[in-house]
């Protein structure tokens, strides 16, 4: 009898054995999943290990949130100069300028403007912290950083900020042999083929010029801005006059005659058009909504003869420029009149997507007739700009003459900078 028993209650003991052991192996799975202390196994080995495929897991890492550039419908817009920066520079510790300049900002605020085209590369010298380009000499052996302050106090007063560059001209001859070897344009002007054809003298200018013809140095101009987009809460990207500077055949002959083109203007001009796409492509790719504006000269024909600058392209058709701000410079009976010239930039205008923003020479009203004579004429000016179909702001040159006017001539820039307030308003 006890024989019996003792056979029937064996086989269920090795089953029970046999299914704590299978437990246990579970057990021992799990933990050393869970604590996966000191090797991090990849998805393959921990799959191999448990058999239970592993989920992705949420990227922890953030992206960085795209800066939302503050822009107007209706631009009412001042240049800011290096000369005018210059006074607020040089000599001046960190605190200096930004008292001097956080109290120039809310004058230009106060007036009722609402765009600032500030004046960040003039010579190929940076207002900001760059590694494509020195620092400008007006910093001295001061480390701070210019357009950061800038920024932060126009923005402050509801500013927008529009980074203004000269894309072609350096400084002379000895501010580029004093720069460090690691800057681009040092190495192109040390470089014997390089130097007459990349960077090249002009006849009666100190300063040296980057010439359009080369993808390098177009890239490089695109590469400056890329810079400062990437860096800096900049609303805007803004290009003066300076394309070509002269009209000479000697400046680019190398580069022309290897191009196998027969007709140098058609040439020069598809050259900047080259790299006028370029930048307006590079800033798009950044942050869609930067803008990218370009100042032409007001005489339409000097900018196709002189600077080779096509501006009824960047008028008419899309990937050039966000807005055109033509330099009419000119009284009402100016040899080139200024109702005729708007409305001459008004019907180049025909891309919608393009604003035209008429700018204004208020300097004149202390050094021509018919500005020194004729009070409230910024102002007239600026109505008559609003008449046009496709008026979208103005801008006006500069902020020291309307601001900082010398003694002698306070009292006619007082009486001006009324009217324009009054206009602006």
């Amino acid at each position: 009898m006890t024989i019996k028993r003792k056979i029937k209650i064996m086989p269920l003991v090795i089953i029970l054995t046999l299914l704590l052991c299978s437990c246990q192996k579970n057990i021992h799975t799990e933990l050393f999943e869970v604590r996966n202390e000191g090797i991090a196994l990849n998805g393959d080995i921990k799959e191999q290990i448990s058999g239970v495929k592993e989920k992705p897991k949420a990227s922890s890492k953030t992206e960085k949130k795209e800066y939302e550039p503050l822009n107007y419908d209706e631009q009412k817009a001042i240049w800011f100069s290096y000369i005018d920066l210059a006074e607020f520079i040089s000599g001046k510790s960190k605190s200096e300028f930004k008292e001097s300049i956080g109290t120039a900002l809310e004058n230009v605020s106060n007036a009722g403007f609402n765009t600032v085209y500030v004046h960040v590369r003039a010579f190929e010298d940076a207002y900001y912290n760059s590694k494509l380009f020195p620092k400008t000499a007006y910093l001295g052996e001061k480390t701070y950083d210019p357009l950061k302050i800038i920024i932060s106090k126009a923005h402050k007063l509801n500013l927008s900020v529009h980074a203004w560059i000269n894309p072609f001209r350096c400084g002379t001859t000895e501010t580029i042999e004093s720069l460090s070897d690691g800057y681009i344009i040092k190495k192109w002007y040390d470089d014997a083929e390089k130097n007459g054809t990349y960077v090249v003298s002009v006849k009666d200018d100190e300063h040296m010029w980057l010439n359009p013809a080369y993808d390098e140095v177009r890239k490089l101009v695109a590469d400056g801005v890329k810079e400062i987009i990437e860096n800096y809460k900049v609303d805007g990207i803004h290009f003066d006059d300076y394309f070509y500077p002269t009209t000479d055949k000697s400046f680019d002959k190398s580069a022309f005659e290897q191009s196998g083109k027969n007709n140098l203007s058609d040439w020069r001009i598809d050259n900047i058009n080259k790299m006028v796409k370029l930048v307006y492509n590079s800033i798009k790719e950044l942050n869609k909504k930067v803008m990218f504006g370009i100042s032409p000269q007001g005489n339409i024909e000097n900018d196709y003869e002189l600077q080779f600058a096509d501006i009824k392209t960047w008028c008419s058709k899309d990937g050039y420029v966000d807005y055109i701000t033509p330099q009419v410079y000119y009284g009402y009976s100016s040899t080139s009149p200024y109702l005729k010239t708007i409305k001459r930039w008004d019907s180049l205008k025909t891309n919608k997507k393009v604003k035209l923003v008429i700018g204004l020479a208020e300097y004149k009203i202390i050094s021509e007739d018919e500005y020194i004579h004729n009070k409230g004429i910024i102002a007239e000016q600026i109505k008559d700009a609003k008449k046009l179909s496709n008026y979208e702001g103005i801008a006006i040159y500069n902020y020291k003459n309307l601001f900082s006017a010398e003694n002698e001539y306070s009292d006619r820039v007082e009486s001006e900078y009324a009217y324009i307030t009054e206009e602006l308003s």
